[in-house]
């Protein structure tokens, strides 16, 4: 009798140890799922800003005196900038994480976008492109999805994120492109 009791015990208890391992699992499916939500909208979000900036910039540029010689400046130390700091936001992701990267990145945006949004000066301009180094948000997201995939769900989850450049791209055009018509 007691064996029996006892075996009835240990399935019940198996039983309970599965039912809650489910539940984990389901539990951890939803959180990686906000994750990767939260990934897409940054992503979005930075290149929206990002492209809406290209419409404006050649604007901000003129009124402030810049010629299309050092415009090309201006651009060119943005691109260097960023393939400079390609390797080293790599590094600090791999040291550090993908979140403390994200929020690096985050706050290099903002802080970009801001000192650009206040320059008065073609020096001042310049240096408002310093923040570029680390504004990596779209490497940082194809870091958290295929941290958090599988390799069968991954593929789907990086079309998303190209859906998401596709929006930024479309949304942040347009935008700088009525900001700068309507605005000067």
């Amino acid at each position: 009798m007691n064996a029996k009791a006892s075996s009835e015990g240990e399935e019940e208890a198996s039983g309970m140890r599965s039912k809650s391992l489910g539940e984990s699992s389901r539990s951890g499916e939803v959180k990686r799922g906000k994750v990767i939500f939260v990934a897409y909208v940054i992503a979005t979000l930075e290149l929206t800003f990002l492209f809406m900036h290209l419409g404006v910039m050649p604007y901000l540029a003129k009124s402030l005196g810049l010629d299309s010689v050092g415009f090309g400046y201006l651009q060119t130390t943005f691109g260097v900038l960023q393939l400079v700091g390609g390797p080293i936001f790599g590094r600090f992701a791999d040291q550090f994480g993908t979140r403390a990267a994200l929020i690096l990145s985050c706050a290099s945006g903002s802080a970009f976008f801001l000192l650009m949004s206040i320059s008065a000066s073609i020096p001042f301009l310049f240096l408002s492109r310093l923040p570029a180094v680390f504004m990596h948000g779209l490497p940082g997201a194809q870091k958290v999805i295929t941290d958090l995939t599988t390799p069968s769900q991954r593929a789907d989850a990086l079309g998303k994120l190209g859906l998401c450049f596709g929006i930024g791209i479309i949304i942040g055009s347009a935008l700088g492109g009525v900001l700068s018509t309507r605005f000067g």
